[in-house]
């Protein structure tokens, strides 16, 4: 089992921090979210022309890998594509360069006025272009399962529209939990044949059907079950950890949270 987590949870930390503390913690690879401030891949700077070949020899000096950059390019807004299309071809220079095989976006949300097929065409229509950019490179296009794309129909449409050896998808349990609880296996299954990377998280289903985030383990999501059949499947891709620091300053620190999660997975398959 391969472990991650996103630098969103640890959004006051240095780079060099968060290598020193990913190789402390047992963490072969993170996935970048932002770094020191900025979250655009050509604006990072330890992936600017020039800081490059260093970037690159302290991650190996670390013994540290990137195994995902984790964007904000969604496709749910026409008038925006343009836009969304050429952030998403600077990202995926930068991750050419740097070494860094996944790309995140979203397909996100329904558009008022739209039906769930029609949102899932504008998605396929984003991310194919972004593959076709991306040929000859390696790196790959993930949509992640967030927002209105989180339920079989959606994922569903948005598989039979795209036939991309580029393309994959990021599977956030927790936006999936929203809607199908334990029974996870039919939404897995459908997104099984496209499946390249995992995000974990932890909620509590509150009385009033909303939702809240908390400590991995003490929530509702059947972490355990999930990743117990991924890996009995020979899913090969990293497990996460997408703790949400960043937009929720009050959830408690990556200090305590990275290392339990970390002692946490290891247990999922005891």
């Amino acid at each position: 089992m391969k472990l991650s987590f996103t630098t969103l949870g640890c959004p006051d930390w240095s780079f060099e921090k968060i290598l020193d503390e990913a190789r402390r913690m047992g963490f072969p690879a993170i996935e970048i979210r932002g770094l020191e401030g900025k979250m655009l891949a050509d604006e990072i700077e330890f992936f600017k022309p020039g800081r490059q070949q260093d970037t690159k020899r302290m991650l190996k000096a670390h013994g540290v890998e990137m195994c995902a950059f984790g964007s904000s390019i969604n496709f749910h807004d026409p008038e925006k594509l343009p836009a969304m299309l050429e952030e998403g071809r600077r990202a995926i220079d930068v991750c050419q360069n740097m070494g860094i095989p996944h790309i995140r976006v979203f397909g996100d949300r329904i558009p008022e006025g739209r039906t769930a097929d029609e949102a899932a065409q504008l998605a396929a229509d984003g991310i194919r272009q972004l593959c076709a950019y991306t040929d000859g490179a390696d790196v790959d296009i993930l949509l992640e399962v967030h927002g209105n794309f989180n339920t079989i129909e959606v994922m569903k449409s948005l598989l039979e529209k795209l036939d991309d050896p580029h393309f994959g998808i990021l599977w956030d349990i927790e936006h999936s939990d929203k809607i199908y609880g334990d029974n996870f296996l039919p939404f897995y299954e459908t997104v099984k044949p496209r499946l390249r990377h995992v995000h974990v998280k932890d909620h509590v289903r509150m009385p009033d059907g909303t939702f809240k985030l908390c400590h991995v383990g003490d929530g509702d999501i059947p972490i355990a079950a999930i990743v117990k059949k991924l890996i009995e499947d020979g899913f090969d891709g990293y497990f996460s950890l997408e703790w949400e620091k960043k937009w929720h300053p009050e959830l408690p620190d990556c200090d305590t949270e990275f290392p339990f999660y970390h002692d946490f997975m290891e247990n999922c398959l005891k």
